[in-house]
């Protein structure tokens, strides 16, 4: 049985191995390519494209048709909408495009170029389908974004980065963006430890390795 034992133990020591990782949430700039410049705004053109009707079904519905687009194409006019569209929404939709092009690592001046670039092809192509372009979308959208992208960037980096449960949730929740590693690019790992059975002839133990 004591033999049985000590062949056994090696096993049962490898089950209990165990490795943690903390990971690190950071931004970096880089420079890109045309073919990435393309490729992002496309992205953003398709998501947009998607998420219009999904999220204003019935404007879609009822407001919408070939007519309507080819009718409001080209026009641009001082919308009338409720100050909490104007100052909430559409400042919140420019936020995640700031902060697509802020995880796809550029600068803080190219992603509010890029958030202009797509808050007005959006205008334009888009939600021309049942409202003309708004002047206003048109510089709340990209600037107010940009602040409120500012914001929730700084703000999710401290709770990204303090290693709770709670914070870690709310972190994603303001700034999604970094849920997706196909997206995000400024993950790593801050501190990890790994714990591992070593054993030879004459000794059984544990190895430990950590670093930070």
């Amino acid at each position: 049985m004591k033999r049985l034992f000590i062949y056994l133990l090696p096993f049962l020591l490898l089950l209990g191995s165990n490795s943690l990782a903390q990971e690190s949430y950071f931004y970096k700039d880089r420079e890109h390519t045309k073919q990435e410049f393309f490729e992002d705004l496309s992205f953003v053109f398709g998501l947009s494209l998607i998420a219009y009707p999904l999220t204003q079904w019935d404007t879609v519905k009822n407001e919408g048709s070939l007519e309507v687009y080819r009718k409001n194409f080209g026009r641009i006019v001082f919308d009338r909408d409720e100050p909490f569209w104007n100052y909430m929404v559409h400042p919140y939709t420019g936020s995640q495009m700031f902060l697509y092009y802020r995880a796809r690592s550029y600068s803080y001046s190219d992603s509010l170029a890029l958030t202009f670039v797509s808050s007005t092809v959006f205008e334009f192509f888009i939600e021309v389908y049942t409202e003309p372009a708004s002047v206003q979308d048109l510089y709340q959208t990209p600037v107010l974004g940009a602040v409120m992208g500012y914001g929730f960037e700084k703000l999710s980096m401290e709770l990204l980065n303090n290693g709770g449960s709670v914070s870690i949730f709310f972190g994603h929740l303001i700034n999604p963006m970094t849920l997706f590693s196909s997206i995000f690019e400024g993950r790593g790992i801050k501190a990890s430890a790994m714990f591992a059975p070593s054993f030879d002839k004459k000794s059984i133990g544990y190895f430990i390795h950590a670093s930070f």
